[in-house]
């Protein structure tokens, strides 16, 4: 059994990280054909920096619609499938979707100079893109598990900004790390934690 990946070239937001709902759907599947020359690149040279770890299945990288690279693995390497090619998008600047998970993993904007957590989910960059879809998926997690997000620098994990929805007040507590402990905050709406949280990102990895 096969498990598919997708590599993207990014030209902004693109859209719910759910890919079913996006327009990176059509972009992979439906649009005129097109490319890159790093795409053209990676599509010719990519099957040669694969891992022991992963089996690729027969075919298995092609161009594909809109400015897209099909990586189709075997179901048993798609863990560490996800790896290398999460590695690869990074050292490109692309994003990379998990087609069978119908998720998208990078949002090609990528900041390594933050990590995000959620409930299960962890990602090793801070993506601006990404954030609000993050937060709506933290929403969704209301009640099975903690509806939590948690972006911390990567050079000193005590400096962090962490937003918690609560379920009952249909509100967010926006949690920062401060020289005193913590400094807490209640807002109301998504985008006032947005604000709250691109600008704690801006303010502590300005040069």
């Amino acid at each position: 059994m096969s498990y598919d990946f997708v590599l993207f070239e990014t030209d902004g937001d693109p859209g719910s990280a759910r890919i079913s709902k996006t327009p990176l759907t059509e972009r992979i599947d439906f649009a005129t054909p097109s490319t890159t020359p790093v795409l053209e690149s990676l599509s010719a040279g990519l099957a040669e920096t694969v891992p022991d770890t992963v089996k690729l299945e027969e075919d298995a990288i092609h161009l594909s619609g809109d400015r897209c690279l099909y990586v189709v693995t075997n179901y048993n390497s798609a863990e560490e499938a996800a790896e290398w090619l999460t590695a690869i998008a990074f050292d490109y600047g692309l994003g990379l979707a998990d087609m069978n998970a119908d998720t998208i993993l990078l949002f090609g904007d990528e900041d390594s100079d933050a990590v995000v957590q959620i409930d299960d989910w962890f990602s090793p960059a801070f993506s601006a893109y990404g954030l609000p879809h993050l937060l709506v998926e933290v929403m969704r997690l209301k009640d099975s598990k903690t509806p939590y997000l948690r972006v911390t620098l990567a050079a000193d994990d005590s400096k962090f900004i962490q937003t918690l929805y609560e379920t009952d007040n249909k509100q967010w507590l926006v949690e920062t790390s401060s020289s005193t402990g913590t400094d807490e905050t209640h807002v109301k709406t998504i985008n006032d934690v947005l604000e709250r949280i691109e600008t704690w990102f801006n303010q502590e990895t300005a040069v």
